[in-house]
């Protein structure tokens, strides 16, 4: 026994001695053709052997979420101002409910390389958050060639340097933008500012049709849209501004109609010192409130009329937020967003979202480098085009792992 012991000692001796002479650390950086297995630039990543200077990183993180809701908003994964019952529908005053999932959870592959000085990456992102189930959807699904962007991702007026970190998924009720295929360019001008442009496929016409008359909305032709973004020390402005068409096809027994989509944005984030940052989004649309998050899916862009007009809404939001780390493993943010609609027709449904706030409290610990927990208080406001109001509350308890 005492001989195994002193030949394992012996090796354990004879590897030190090779590692401080460079000798096998040299061959856990570099194969056999010389190539670094590791590179300080793109951190976890490593060389796809046979492909030349091309490396892959996979990454991403396992989030599960323990929601208990206070008054029974109406989709149990997300705290969305539209899903707050109100006065006159069936299912305002609903009891509480628990709901435990893990659909956010999600994987990315992402691969890059350079060729003849030029950067090149592929990005692809996807989680489990659809609308059915537990199915798997693409988040982000692009290239980058240089300073142009290629396919679907967030929108060249998603500013999401404005958020603080927010449990629920839906994060951003007062953020413009999401994701989108696209088309983008992105250069620095100088050392303080960086300029983008983009043209875009406008998915969600966002057209409520409350006549049933004949037709469906149609892109003809695709949103444009250019940003500025200033840096300096520890403060981060964007301003934004978009152009678009909203469009009617009424078919062989219908009308055609379309009407302008513009936005202007403006946002910004400022470092105050190392343990406090605040931050905050306005943006002032006509014709594009589905542009803002907290009104996807409510038809907020425009009405058709009976005569199959289009009457385009104008639209406000604004979120502000603040992060505060306690020490190295605790931290609190909070964030308020508020959005509403103006010039709606009488023709509108009644109970369709017309204005409505919500605010996020949590506090959150990560105990170690990949693991982190937290829970989040959030409490939210809807008024209908008919006036009538509903109040919700939910507290959101999370465990989450990246890598």
């Amino acid at each position: 026994m005492k001989t195994i012991q002193l030949f394992i000692l012996a090796l354990v001796l004879m590897a030190g001695d090779l590692f401080a002479q460079g000798f096998i650390s040299d061959q856990i950086t570099k194969n056999k053709d010389g190539i670094a297995l590791e590179d300080s630039t793109f951190i976890g990543s490593w060389p796809m052997f046979g492909k030349g200077n091309v490396r892959m990183k996979i990454g991403g993180y396992m989030k599960n979420d323990f929601v208990y809701d206070v008054n029974g908003t109406r989709d149990k994964t997300q705290f969305l101002m539209s899903t707050i019952p109100v006065q006159g529908e069936a299912d305002y005053g609903s009891t509480g409910y628990v709901s435990f999932f893990s659909k956010e959870t999600r994987i990315n592959l992402d691969v890059r390389s350079k060729v003849n000085n030029t950067p090149v990456q592929m990005f692809f992102e996807g989680d489990f958050f659809s609308s059915v189930g537990n199915q798997f959807r693409i988040r982000h699904a692009y290239i980058k060639v240089g300073g142009f962007t290629f396919g679907q991702t967030w929108t060249n007026l998603t500013f999401l340097e404005t958020l603080p970190f927010i449990i629920d998924f839906a994060a951003g009720d007062a953020l413009f933008g999401g994701r989108s295929n696209q088309i983008r360019y992105e250069t620095n001008i100088n050392k303080n500012w960086l300029f983008g442009a983009s043209i875009e496929y406008l998915e969600n016409m966002g057209i409520e049709n409350p006549n049933t008359l004949n037709g469906v909305a149609q892109a003809q032709l695709p949103l444009v849209s250019m940003k500025f973004i200033y840096s300096k020390n520890n403060t981060k402005l964007f301003f934004g501004a978009s152009a678009a068409q909203l469009h009617w096809t009424g078919g062989p027994e219908g009308k055609n109609a379309s009407t302008p989509q513009l936005d202007v944005i403006f946002g910004g984030r400022r470092q105050i010192d190392k343990k406090n940052s605040v931050s905050f989004n306005v943006n002032y649309g006509v014709g594009s409130g589905e542009n803002i998050l907290a009104f996807i899916g409510s038809n907020a862009n425009a009405v058709l009329t009976q005569d199959g007009e289009l009457v385009a809404m104008k639209s406000f939001s604004a979120l502000v937020g603040y992060t505060h780390h306690w020490n190295e493993k605790w931290s609190s943010n909070f964030s308020y967003a508020y959005g509403w609609l103006m010039d709606i027709p009488n023709s509108r449904d009644p109970f369709a979202l017309k204005a409505g706030g919500i605010s996020h409290v949590n506090l959150v610990w990560q105990p170690l480098k990949y693991f982190s927990t937290g829970i989040e208080y959030m409490r939210g406001a809807q008024r209908t085009a008919n006036s009538s109001f509903g109040v919700a509350n939910r507290v959101q308890f999370m465990t989450k792992f990246d890598f």
